[in-house]
């Protein structure tokens, strides 16, 4: 094995390792809060000891918090359509389907209500409020949305609705499970309030649209085996 191999190899362990850490750390704050998990919790969770944790997150779960509210809201997935209010539809249904499966998602969420987040640790929503206005705006300009609609106002119930719904599943159903079809009938509800009718007839409103472009992205950015190491 050449040392390039080997240093490849070496660097993509520390990244597996790393990744544990935040694994291991969104499941305790799921189940326990920023508040009750603990650092000796996380780290034997993860299988890693204190100088790598600290190595990576010297703020300690501060840090750890703030590197699941960096890297866990994201739009992977999304697909340009040519419909703005299909791209509305869909990155609702991708969140959805996320979070119902990754611990780290759910975690940011749950993270984010907490008295004194954005404070200690930061909060994600400002970025999709962002996001969402963006996204609004662009099918106004378009004509695809009704007159009286303001993106700006608009932008900010989205992620309240979203995140409600998310919320809500866990108490009445007691988990996830149904949890796109809630949020599929939710954005089916205010597409219908915003868009022009015209438009409608044209979304796709599948309640696994979000799994099937989700799993489509992860496909496609799935590494290609290096002959060398078959």
């Amino acid at each position: 094995m050449t040392e390039q191999k080997t240093t490849r190899k070496i660097q993509q362990r520390a990244i597996d390792a790393k990744a544990r850490i935040i694994d291991a750390a969104a499941r305790e704050f799921v189940t326990k809060g920023y508040r009750g998990a603990s650092l000796s919790d996380i780290i034997l969770e993860a299988e890693s000891n204190k100088r790598f944790f600290y190595n990576y997150f010297p703020g300690g779960k501060r840090d750890i918090a703030k590197a699941i509210m960096e890297n866990t809201l994201t739009m992977d997935g999304l697909r340009p359509q040519r419909l703005k209010v299909q791209e509305i539809y869909d990155i609702g249904m991708i969140l959805a389907h996320r979070v119902a499966r990754e611990d780290a998602l759910l975690a940011a969420l749950k993270l984010s209500f907490e008295y004194g987040s954005s404070e200690e640790y930061g909060t994600p929503w400002p970025d999709w409020v962002a996001f969402n206005t963006g996204q609004l705006t662009e099918a106004q300009q378009k004509g695809e949305l009704r007159p009286h609609v303001i993106p700006e106002e608009q932008a900010r119930q989205i992620p309240g609705t979203w995140s409600g719904l998310v919320l809500t599943a866990i108490v009445i159903d007691g988990g996830l499970d149904h949890l796109e079809t809630h949020i599929s009938r939710a954005y089916q509800n205010l597409l219908g309030a915003i868009a022009v009718p015209e438009v409608l007839p044209f979304v796709d409103f599948s309640v696994d649209r979000g799994e099937k472009l989700y799993t489509e992205f992860l496909l496609e950015g799935q590494p290609q085996p290096d002959a060398a190491d078959e």
